[in-house]
């Protein structure tokens, strides 16, 4: 049980490492042309939205990095404290149709 538990963090670790150091290249989505020839062409508004789309695909793996770090931390459940409940003294009438509690 020990040794799974090590194993499964050190598998925990290496991903987020391996997510680490992918984020930090660029992801180049086929059909895309390259970034310095829309830049050296004069391209503006192409390389803007490619950046754009690159900005946002490292949004969502940044997300997604949080996420499974958020699903890793386990959160301590806190017992309730058993507390004494004092036992009502409390008779119900009947009047007609009316139910009536008479505590005392």
């Amino acid at each position: 049980m020990a040794k799974m538990a090590r194993s499964k963090r050190a598998l925990i670790l290496a991903g987020i490492v391996l997510a680490g150091a992918m984020q930090a290249h660029a992801i180049d989505l086929p059909g895309q042309p390259d970034r310095n020839q829309l830049a050296r062409e004069g391209r503006i508004n192409e390389l803007q939205i490619l950046q754009s789309r690159q900005g946002r695909i490292d949004f969502q793996a940044e997300q997604q990095r949080q996420r499974e770090q958020d699903r890793q931390i386990v959160i301590p459940q806190v017992q309730r404290p058993d507390v004494p409940v004092m036992k009502s003294n409390c008779q119900i009438e009947l009047f007609g149709n009316i139910y009536r509690r008479v505590c005392r």
